[in-house]
């Protein structure tokens, strides 16, 4: 059996680690930082994959929706410092099968076994089926996500539109609007949410198939 951790805080990693170790003495663990080359098909080999939703290039939830599109039979595990409101709906879009808080170990080793058996966290999909989801998302058509603009407010749709010329660059969108980079996150993932993208690369790809029309 064969487990990759994906956290970019070694000591976390290194904790978590020996917290499984002692439920799954035999398991081979391997950890990541979320910034290999070959991270994708690193997980894709693993019979569970642990993921930070905060690593340094991409978050969890863009990655594990990266995996998702290849892979439906790893399960995803999310796991946060911050409270699961923060990530829960990004993460389970993103095709993840549950999420934790990294305090709560005794709920991380009940999920552990949970999806190691096919099963999914309550009001998150299995991985076949997540994995169908995040496709079908994939292949729905431009105009359903450029419709759902008007739900935006005059600043996401500032941001929106900055976006398509920055790409995704907080501080350069910040300092065109005069705000703070962490203020442009929250915008592009509310913008994310209200056109039901699961990750900031979703987001990217619509304004750029936009651009090229």
């Amino acid at each position: 059996m064969q487990f990759i951790i994906v956290d970019n805080d070694p000591r976390a990693a290194d904790s978590i680690t020996g917290f499984i170790r002692s439920a799954y003495p035999q398991a081979i663990i391997h950890q990541l930082r979320g910034t290999e080359q070959d991270i994708i098909e690193e997980c894709d080999v693993a019979d569970l994959v642990v993921m930070d939703m905060q690593l340094f290039e991409e978050s969890g939830p863009e990655l594990c929706a990266r995996l998702r599109r290849i892979n439906g039979r790893t399960p995803v595990l999310g796991m946060t410092c911050f409270p699961k409101a923060c990530y829960d709906e990004q993460f389970r879009e993103a095709g993840g099968q549950a999420l934790v808080h990294k305090e709560e170990l005794s709920t991380l080793l009940t999920m552990i076994g949970l999806l190691l058996h096919g099963g999914a966290e309550p009001g998150y999909l299995p991985t076949d089926a997540a994995r169908r989801a995040v496709l079908a998302r994939d292949a729905r058509p431009d105009a359903t996500a450029d419709d759902m603009t008007d739900a935006l407010t005059p600043t996401e749709r500032n941001v929106y539109r900055l976006m398509g010329e920055y790409g995704n660059d907080p501080t350069q969108i910040a300092a065109q609007l005069g705000i703070r980079p962490s203020t442009v996150r929250t915008h592009i993932r509310a913008i994310r949410r209200k056109l039901d993208l699961p990750t900031t690369k979703d987001l990217m790809r619509l304004l750029l198939r936009r651009r090229n029309r």
